[in-house]
């Protein structure tokens, strides 16, 4: 490889999919990057922007606030970069990811480095579906915490019925457990992200949230409840 290619923008994979329209790996000057529909989705978790990202924050609030977790839901993978740190900081746990698409599956695989995480269980198959039937998937366990980094483009998945997954989400997580969203809103949409709170306050009894500024037109609402 000469130092041109090193510089130059590259594209490593590339795949159309039915649930994200287009998937992309792209290398540019030794960083790797998943794309979606044109927007980033992750970093390779080695690089520094991934770590000034919000998946470094999302695994920090789960170090933080559920301490010696011993199972772990994931529902999304994008580019499993929150799940790398997430792992690393908690080397015994159970991983178990919820991912719909194979793509995006068999992207992180060959770039990404998920298939060298021991411990993580990915499931093919739709988040909604998953929750509303987690025994027909092999899972019978509770988790100590849940993330939910369900994305199409800039936004959150469209969510069928917002109270019915709040309490899915409830029933799937031990006493004590942390269920964390990664959730965006335009900047300046105080109400949009009040009402989000507030829905989720009255379900899950209580909420809090850290926020990490976008570049662009959103910014990266880190909202969590611990479950009493």
């Amino acid at each position: 490889m000469s130092i041109f290619d090193y510089f130059r923008y590259k594209v490593i994979f590339d795949k159309e999919t039915p649930h994200n329209t287009r998937i992309q790996v792209i290398s540019y000057m030794g960083m790797r990057k998943m794309t979606s529909e044109g927007i980033t989705q992750s970093y390779y978790y080695k690089n520094s922007l991934a770590k000034d990202g919000y998946w470094k924050k999302a695994a920090n609030i789960i170090k933080a606030k559920a301490q010696s977790a011993q199972n772990i839901l994931f529902l999304g993978l994008g580019g499993g970069t929150a799940i790398q740190y997430v792992s690393k900081d908690n080397p015994n746990a159970n991983l178990v990811c919820v991912e719909i698409d194979e793509v995006v599956i068999e992207a992180c695989q060959k770039y990404f480095d998920t298939d060298k995480i021991k411990n993580l269980k990915i499931i093919n198959a739709d988040a909604f579906g998953f929750l509303a039937d987690p025994q027909k998937f092999g899972i019978t366990i509770k988790f100590d915490a849940i993330f939910a980094d369900l994305f199409r483009g800039l936004f959150f998945v469209e969510i069928p019925d917002f109270n019915l997954f709040l309490k899915q989400l409830k029933i799937l997580t031990n006493k004590n457990g942390l269920i964390l969203f990664n959730y965006t809103f335009k900047k300046g949409d105080e109400s949009g992200v009040q009402i989000f709170m507030q829905k989720t306050k009255e379900v899950l009894g209580n909420v809090e949230s850290e926020i990490l500024r976008g570049r662009i037109e959103t910014d990266n609402h880190l909202i969590y409840s611990l479950i009493k």
